[in-house]
């Protein structure tokens, strides 16, 4: 599955209801290719329920949305579109990586069988193949020392490192953290936040849902403030972070920093 360059991520008019309860209300969003984007907002907002659409966890009610060449849960036929069975949302997948809040690690797997997990039993790879690159994935998120621990030996910014670890074997051509510090000891975020830097210094496309400000500075292009399933406000996150527009971005930046709106 080739994805394009020119309109990599696009979000039209996303609706997702639970019953009666509107989770996502006509959300619109899109994002170029190489590109960071930081979603923040209050707790039940929908910055979770928008990863978990764009990486077809959740099927939307309403609008689409598209990853290069492809709609995210879908096959059209002329003005039909029919939902996918679960092999083909697997391999859709493949192509969009996302770390939880929880790391949802197996544990009874090792470190690196948990890195090696997705190469091997979805794209078939070699043994000594998917090995290769656990190890070189687990040095770079600075844990090739642990390939043999179980994930009950590790701590918390350390299974998240993992996480993300296992996120990249799969060779992914965007990356979704959902709130990735949130479980975390204040004295592990900064590891964690050390390694999604340096994904994004590579060149991946990412988007990521935090309440950590100081990161989304450093980390994102744009920032995207959300509440009641709604985009608010968007834009450079220099301005929405430092000078936003709305009334409400403001009191919610204040109330982070302590600062009056």
């Amino acid at each position: 599955m080739q994805l394009s360059n020119d309109r990599f991520l696009r979000v039209s008019g996303v609706v997702k209801t639970y019953g009666d309860y509107i989770a996502l209300r006509a959300v619109s969003l899109d994002v170029g290719k190489g590109s960071s984007v930081a979603l923040i907002g209050p707790s039940g907002s929908g910055k979770s329920t928008l990863l978990r659409c764009i990486n077809a966890l959740e099927e939307i009610s309403d609008g689409t949305i598209e990853v290069g060449d492809f709609e995210v849960g879908y096959r059209r036929a002329g003005h039909h579109r029919r939902r996918l069975g679960a092999s083909a949302l697997a391999a859709q997948r493949e192509h969009v990586g996302m770390v939880f809040q929880s790391f949802n690690l197996f544990p009874h797997m090792t470190a690196l069988d948990n890195v090696m997990s997705g190469p091997l039993l979805v794209r078939r790879e070699s043994v000594d193949t998917a090995r290769k690159k656990g190890m070189q994935l687990l040095e770079r998120v600075g844990l090739g020392s642990k390939a043999s621990s179980f994930p009950r030996q590790l701590s918390g910014g350390q299974q998240q490192r993992v996480a993300i670890a296992r996120a990249l074997a799969m060779d992914p051509q965007i990356m979704l953290f959902d709130e990735p510090t949130s479980a975390l000891d204040p004295e592990t975020v900064q590891e964690v936040l050390n390694v999604i830097r340096d994904v994004r210094d590579s060149g991946m496309t990412m988007l990521i849902a935090t309440h950590e400000m100081e990161f989304a500075r450093h980390v994102s292009d744009t920032t995207v403030f959300m509440e009641t399933g709604q985009i608010v406000e968007q834009g450079e996150s220099s301005k929405v972070l430092f000078s936003p527009e709305t009334g409400r971005c403001k009191r919610f930046l204040a109330g982070l920093t302590g600062q009056p709106a």
